[in-house]
């Protein structure tokens, strides 16, 4: 027969391990809590911290006479105030081509080979430093056409490292023809009271546009 105190430890047993399995459990609802309220946390963190979804076609206000289209000759554009254009980039974040400094817009079109050829030229440009010092760049993504060749031109500028703010032009080519667009690509040179110093298109040497530009300023 077994001893009373070896009886009564044989009692205690059961409760001690019911006990052990009720804090046990309680431990787990409390991770499997926590495990939740972090899953949240983390979700709602992982939405909130998404980068604002690529718009190929972004709207534009354009402030001001729009100017002539480019034509050979001399250009009547020169000397004009040129419009004030507001809209924004890939991501939605605004941008605005104003008076301010001077300032060299690029406009391009994702199909056009030429301007294919000539933003490699332009990042290269930018790495050697070749770019007048004072000028910022300013590019406008137009004439955008899903049934043409390389689209988006979103994805294509990402991956020539376009290292300028880029102005989305709306489906209506506003800022493009605000600017007189008539062939790609285009720069239009402004000063810093965002008068046209000069307009050229077609491919340009780096040389020859670095040229142009300190001319143009009188530096």
């Amino acid at each position: 027969m077994a001893s009373p105190t070896a009886n009564t430890a044989h009692k205690k047993n059961p409760t001690r391990n019911l006990w052990i399995g009720v804090g046990a459990a309680l431990t787990l609802v409390v991770a499997i809590a926590a495990v939740i309220a972090f899953a949240g946390g983390g979700s709602t963190n992982t939405v909130t911290s998404l980068p604002t979804e690529v718009e190929e076609f972004r709207p534009v206000v354009v402030t001001g006479a729009p100017l002539p289209t480019m034509a050979e000759g001399v250009d009547p554009a020169i000397g004009t105030q040129a419009p004030q254009l507001d809209g924004s980039t890939f991501d939605g974040s605004a941008i605005t081509i104003k008076p301010g400094e001077p300032t060299l817009v690029v406009l391009l079109a994702h199909w056009c080979p030429h301007c294919q050829r000539e933003v490699p030229r332009l990042v290269q440009w930018n790495q050697e430093g070749g770019v007048p010092q004072g000028v910022q760049i300013v590019g406008i993504a137009t004439a955008t056409d899903s049934q043409k060749p390389n689209f988006p031109p979103s994805a294509w500028l990402a991956r020539e490292t376009f290292p300028w703010p880029v102005l989305v032009d709306s489906a209506k080519q506003e800022a493009a023809n605000a600017l007189g667009l008539s062939a790609f690509p285009t720069f239009v040179f402004l000063d810093a009271e965002g008068k046209v110093l000069f307009r050229t298109s077609g491919e340009v040497a780096m040389s020859a546009l670095r040229t142009k530009i300190i001319d143009a300023l009188g530096t």
